[in-house]
């Protein structure tokens, strides 16, 4: 845990604050193993003194910092009131951010000591439990509180009457969606999927035992919000779960012109609105109810905005919901303005399903990131390769970037292949799809913007930078190949740092920016340069940098552009691009040549 890195960008997504006390916010689930959950501590907010259950629990300190009371158990049971002994845990020193508890070493309390700074701490425990024991800090009984919402379906497992074979469980519609896109995918064009075919497969659906167990246990109701969990994605359709306490909804929001989405409703009922077109979005057009068992095809809506929320205030509900193609990023419309949200991956893998966690393999990256804190779990251990190539294509299916959102259509193939918070499998992912028979340019324009790169990381190798020549920036060589670069660049807040990007015998160029931003400006005819393409930054030398870095030479402008944080700039042909940092923001960049 320590030495795992955590993106902000992600689990800030599942922090959830509330004044009169802290929250505890699902993030990851395998039943009888473990679960990962994400627990937001106001200013001054604490628990009750509690046990575990038995559990092992782990804990890594995201943001802020805690404090930990230990008491003694009581020969019949109870606490004994006297602390015995107080520790601090701290997201800023390494050496405090983790901790372990578990019941053998007595009974703790947690409390937010800050009157300025909220914090956030990750708890994952094994096995998971559903109830622990609260203490009174007089002495007084414990007693037994639930930890999971008690309003949950339970098992629902449908049995077949004798001597007929049981429905098609979630795994066999996401394995008959895998035969299908293969089928579409050998095309030209790419087909699109038979919508009522889709539509009939989805209605004779029922849930497994172990699915309800691994996507729709107690743990996976939230007070706060309808909790969504990406159990499919590939390049062509993704399944998402979704799980509602009662009356909860989800905002208005639009799934794309292109997409098509089909719903069925597992337990309880959905209510479906659908606003009118044009300014007023927010008007209700139409409003229809979805019973239990109902499927449904949604087509209409792709255009328009709609939500969904559960319609009984008293009883959950669960729904599973198909889309194509994949969607794994919802923008919603709220009262704040637009919220982009992505649809998390729980680690409930279907029986058979592989996992989403990266292999253990000899070539991974000596320090595991993002989601890679709940791989402590031993449902992990038996991930294989068709779990990276899962798991990467469902986060690279999810809009991130240059204003990339629900509402995008289909696009390349690189729309379902992305870097997940992996900076050091930035050129495996490249060399895969540079190695594709159909890759495009705009294939890899969408891998970059679509990427999530974790802030620590790249600042961790300006420490490894290379100082430019002249006004040049700082940069690190992440990859070097037979036909690609790839650089990393650091800008300082000094006045015209420019980095010129020669093209040379039909080279190409991409520039994303990670932080800050950066003027383009791109000239007509460029001037000679020296070096070749095939050998771009060799061992981090700066034998093409004179080529690159430097002044532009004089020549014809013909546009001026802004690149703000997270976009993404494509260049060929004979036009030349200086980029500037003339802001006093330091900026980062990233360079495929």
């Amino acid at each position: 845990l320590r030495s795992t890195r955590l993106n902000p960008r992600e689990w800030q997504q599942h922090a959830v604050f509330r004044r009169g006390r802290y929250t505890r916010n699902i993030v990851g689930y395998s039943p009888g193993q473990f679960v990962a959950l994400l627990l937001c501590w106001e200013r001054g907010q604490q628990s009750p003194i509690h046990d575990h259950s038995g559990a092992h629990c782990f804990v890594r300190m995201l943001q802020g910092r805690l404090k930990e009371e230990n008491f003694d158990w009581t020969a019949d049971g109870r606490v004994n009131p006297e602390v015995r002994s107080e520790g601090m845990f701290d997201a800023r020193v390494p050496e405090l951010s983790v901790a372990f508890a578990h019941d053998s070493k007595g009974l703790h309390r947690i409390t937010n000591p800050d009157a300025e700074e909220v914090a956030v701490s990750l708890h994952i425990y094994s096995p998971p439990f559903e109830d622990c024991q609260v203490f009174p800090p007089t002495g007084a009984e414990p007693r037994r509180v639930p930890m999971v919402s008690i309003n949950t379906p339970g098992y629902k497992a449908l049995q077949p009457p004798s001597g007929l074979a049981p429905p098609p469980s979630l795994r066999d519609l996401c394995d008959m969606l895998k035969r299908i896109g293969t089928e579409l995918g050998k095309s030209a064009p790419v087909a699109q999927p038979e919508p009522h075919h889709i539509l009939d497969a989805l209605g004779g659906v029922e849930l497994s035992a172990m699915e309800w167990a691994t996507l729709a246990s107690p743990a996976h109701f939230s007070e706060f919000h309808a909790v969504k969990n990406l159990i499919h994605c590939d390049e062509h359709f993704s399944v998402m779960v979704c799980c509602w306490s009662p009356g909860q909804s989800v905002p208005a929001h639009h799934i794309g012109k292109d997409r098509q989405e089909w719903v069925k409703v597992m337990h309880g009922d959905l209510k479906f609105q659908e606003n009118s077109r044009g300014l007023f979005v927010s008007e209700v057009q139409q409003e229809s109810l979805l019973p239990e068992g109902s499927s449904s095809m949604r087509r209409e809506c792709s255009t328009r905005m709609h939500s969904f929320s559960n319609a009984s205030a008293a009883v959950s509900a669960v729904s599973v919901h198909v889309f194509s193609p994949p969607l794994t990023r919802f923008t919603f419309h709220t009262s704040k303005g637009i919220e982009r949200q992505d649809v998390p991956m729980l680690l409930g893998a279907l029986a058979g399903e592989p996992t989403m966690l990266p292999p253990a393999s000899s070539d991974a990256p000596p320090v595991p990131t993002a989601a890679a804190a709940v791989a402590l779990a031993e449902a992990a251990a038996a991930a294989g390769a068709e779990g990276e190539a899962m798991r990467l294509a469902a986060a690279g299916a999810t809009g991130h970037g240059n204003g990339a959102g629900a509402g995008d259509g289909a696009e390349p193939h690189a729309n379902s292949r992305a870097a997940v918070s992996l900076f050091p499998r930035s050129d495996k992912l490249l060399d895969e799809e540079l190695a594709r028979p159909d890759c495009s340019d705009d294939a890899v324009t969408v891998l970059l913007r679509k990427a999530i790169f974790n802030a620590e990381e790249w600042r961790d190798l300006i420490k490894e930078a290379t100082p430019g020549e002249g006004p040049g920036p700082q940069s690190v060589v992440l990859a070097h190949r037979r036909d690609y670069a790839l650089l990393l660049c650091f800008w300082d807040h000094r006045a015209q740092k420019s980095f010129t990007a020669s093209e040379l015998s039909g080279g190409r160029s991409w520039t994303l920016v990670l932080e800050g931003e950066l003027e383009e400006r791109f000239y007509s005819a460029a001037a000679a340069c020296e070096g070749s393409p095939a050998e771009p930054y060799k061992n981090g030398s700066s034998a093409r940098a004179g080529a690159v870095l430097g002044q532009a030479a004089a020549r014809r402008l013909l546009r001026v552009g802004t690149l703000k944080e997270e976009s993404v700039s494509f260049m060929t042909g004979s036009e030349e691009l200086q980029l500037i940092c003339d802001s006093d923001v330091p900026c980062v960049s990233l360079h495929l040549f």
